[in-house]
């Protein structure tokens, strides 16, 4: 009995909050602290991906990640969903990360079978960074005299999946209108961002370049990728399973920004009551 009581006076998440402006902030500091952190410093990775994961969803960063000193160290006041985030992004290794996840996902109806595969995370931004990677690739190739950049980008996807992108996606039943690159393991982004990358740094040493030779030497090059891939896992490119859809989870992750970071006076009762993390 006596235990029984301890718990239920044991304080909560909501209790460490402040309120500003009508929202629940936490400290970073102290955050970082109860996920296991021994200094805030060491925890600066984990927002800066966070950070750039709330940017990835179009979610306005400085309104989640607050900068301010606290007494001569810079901290953070942070939102409930970055909060969330954080713990989607720190060391699952660490008890009370696992602990932190765990407190969250079971106040979000189906976001645990959403969320899984725990590498989503990476797939966003390695998906982001493949959009990068192709612009920087159609620059380059643009000086390359590369002029038709649908047959040039068709010629990597010949060499990779000896399939053009929309045959591609008939082939994974992916509708013509999605982006595929949505369905794609982190195997499979890598996979693409070596393909781009290194048809870039092959197409600025062309002496006398030309929009069939770029073309020539970017199936070339996914050809190789295609046989590492096949000699290694046993299956072609094309063959490999898709992904959860990120667009469905992004949507989700957007919902529960919405439900997460509601104004105090909006949020039930019963939020005032919340459980220890």
């Amino acid at each position: 009995m006596a235990n029984q009581k301890m718990t239920k006076n044991k304080p909560a998440f909501i209790d460490f909050a402040v309120v500003e402006d009508d929202h629940y902030y936490w400290m970073a500091s102290w955050y970082s602290s109860v996920l296991g952190y021994k200094r805030l410093f060491t925890f600066k990775a984990n927002i800066e991906e966070a950070k750039r994961t709330c940017s990835l969803l179009n979610i306005d960063v400085n309104k989640n990640f607050i900068p301010f000193k606290n007494g001569r160290r810079n901290d953070y006041k942070l939102s409930k969903f970055a909060c969330f985030l954080l713990a989607l992004h720190a060391d699952g290794r660490k008890p009370m990360v696992k602990r932190a996840r765990a407190y969250f996902l079971e106040k979000l109806e189906g976001m645990n079978a959403l969320l899984k595969d725990e590498g989503f995370l990476h797939r966003l931004i390695a998906r982001d960074e493949v959009k990068r990677l192709n612009v920087k690739l159609n620059k380059t190739a643009r000086r390359a005299h590369v002029k038709d950049f649908r047959f040039f980008a068709n010629a990597g996807y010949l060499g990779l999946y000896n399939n053009t992108m929309p045959e591609l996606k008939i082939l994974r039943n992916v509708t013509l209108e999605k982006n595929l690159y949505d369905y794609m393991s982190m195997t499979e982004l890598a996979a693409n961002m070596f393909r781009i990358s290194l048809t870039d740094e092959k197409l600025k040493s062309l002496r006398n370049p030309s929009q069939e030779r770029a073309a020539l030497e970017h199936q070339r090059i996914a050809s190789q990728i295609r046989n590492i891939i096949n000699s290694n896992l046993g299956r072609n490119p094309e063959s490999l399973p898709n992904a959860q859809d990120l667009a469905v989870i992004e949507k989700r992750l957007k919902e529960t920004k919405q439900i997460m970071n509601k104004p105090v006076k909006e949020l039930p009762i019963s939020e005032g009551q919340d459980t220890e993390m």
